[in-house]
């Protein structure tokens, strides 16, 4: 009988360990990649030097291992290509965002080099950036890529903001899990540019959106805002940006109304069918750590967990 390996890994990176041919020597081997695909019959894995078809047949061992650093800070750059800030400026090696508030992703460092600098002088020098725009002192620190500086703050009193899950699926997800499997869910419309009603049914933690949130919003080349039209207004919204290969899902919304009702599967089968035209193989999305509710949602959509993220704010902008 196959190992039964789920199709859930697809898309994650593994290690599978298998038989060689007869006569081979040593008699097993590993491979080490992202599962690309899975067969009744075949293991497909993607590794470093290319992809590689293991026989389902002949596997004895598979598990998951977490990304590399590499891989997690890659991905945190590419989210931040989906939510532009208006303002980005080199640091040795950080990124420091600003957007006049609106949102931590958009105001906030995002370390992603190793810096030359002391910490000391690379926080005083962010510290006078954020201040000359009225803003706080913030650093998102994707774990455990960045889990020695997060340390270091918070020896240092930083306090911890927003934890937050960072869920990825391939774009052709595993079978089941793809939200277009139900064809008659409600009719959803793609826009390149928001609607009054979709930035009405938009409250990003609870709140109504300045006209800089707008501008950040439409900051892309390469972006759709999906609605699922009701009586007067939407049912629910999402945005989805694609790029270098990755579909971003963000601002997923559905009225307290229609919840439970198919809104949120619909807004998401146009969203990666969209991705898809538009050359995403990738999608990743991110959810507030204590959602339980929507973590629950896009893991019976194919979604599984990448890596975490939190923030840290400096202790005189508390």
């Amino acid at each position: 009988m196959p190992f039964m390996l789920s199709a859930r890994l697809v898309g994650r990176r593994v290690v599978l360990r298998y038989r060689r041919s007869d006569g081979v020597l040593p008699p097993l081997s590993d491979v080490v990649g992202e599962l690309a695909s899975l067969t009744e019959t075949t293991a497909i894995v993607t590794g470093s030097h290319g992809p590689v078809t293991v026989d389902r047949a002949a596997i004895v061992a598979a598990r998951a291992v977490a990304p590399h650093r590499r891989e997690i800070l890659e991905l945190q750059r590419i989210a931040r290509l989906g939510w532009r800030s208006a303002e980005v400026v080199e640091l040795d090696g950080w990124r420091l965002h600003a957007d006049r508030g609106w949102t931590g992703r958009a105001n906030s460092v995002l370390p992603l080099g190793s810096p030359h600098l002391p910490l000391p002088a690379l926080l005083a020098e962010a510290g006078r950036f954020y201040a000359e725009r009225g803003l706080p002192l913030q650093v998102m620190l994707p774990l455990p890529a960045r889990g020695v500086l997060d340390a270091e703050l918070a020896r240092r009193c930083w306090t911890l903001q927003r934890p937050t899950v960072v869920l990825t699926r391939p774009i052709a997800g595993p079978a089941g899990a793809d939200p277009d499997s139900a064809p008659d869910g409600p009719r959803v419309t793609l826009e390149e540019a928001p609607s009054a009603d979709w930035l009405a049914g938009y409250h990003y933690r609870g709140g109504r959106l300045p006209e800089h949130a707008v501008r950040l919003l439409t900051r892309h080349q390469a972006v759709r805002f999906a609605s699922v039209p009701a009586a007067g207004s939407v049912a629910g919204i999402g945005r989805g940006t694609v790029d270098e290969g990755w579909l971003g899902v963000t601002a997923v919304e559905v009225a307290p109304g229609q919840r439970r009702s198919g809104v949120g599967r619909a807004l998401m089968a146009a969203l990666l069918a969209w991705g898809r035209q538009s050359g995403a193989e990738r999608c990743y999305l991110q959810v507030d750590a204590d959602n339980a509710e929507a973590l629950a949602f896009y893991q019976r959509l194919g979604f599984i967990e990448h890596h975490r993220y939190h923030y840290r704010l400096a202790p005189d902008a508390s």
